[in-house]
């Protein structure tokens, strides 16, 4: 799963490369993305007959807002951006990264609390993008 997942991101970067060297708008490409996710989950979740039923908890729709505008659409614009500025093959090794953010916010959002393998997992996931991107010194 781990090998499929870094071919998919990997392809994904050299197309968001593609993309920004051809001026695409990353608002416009975020947007077409996202709807097409949409378009097929609607489409899986309707031959599987699956139902849907819509939460009246405000906590459900606040947490929804933040997921669908901070943490999906304005977190793949960043990256997006990134990818634009430093290439698709360096920006990948930024994945290794994303653990120890997510890490870092469920301590600060109180779902998590900090131990010791969060820290080891949090320096070592820093430590290998830094390895990654280091640039090797001329002798």
């Amino acid at each position: 799963m781990a090998l499929i997942g870094t071919i998919i991101t990997s392809i994904g970067d050299v197309l968001s490369l593609y993309n920004s060297n051809n001026n695409t708008n990353p608002v416009l490409a975020n947007t077409i993305g996202m709807l097409s996710a949409v378009l097929i989950l609607v489409i899986y979740t309707g031959f599987k007959s699956y139902s849907y039923t819509l939460p009246q908890e405000p906590n459900f729709w606040f947490g929804l807002l933040y997921l669908a505008i901070f943490a999906s659409f304005l977190a793949w614009l960043f990256y997006l951006k990134l990818i634009s500025n430093i290439g698709a093959s360096e920006s990948g090794y930024m994945v290794a990264v994303f653990p120890a953010i997510g890490g870092g916010a469920s301590v600060l959002m109180g779902e998590n609390q900090i131990n010791l393998n969060l820290i080891v997992g949090i320096v070592l996931a820093c430590f290998g993008a830094y390895l990654a991107l280091k640039k090797k010194e001329i002798v």
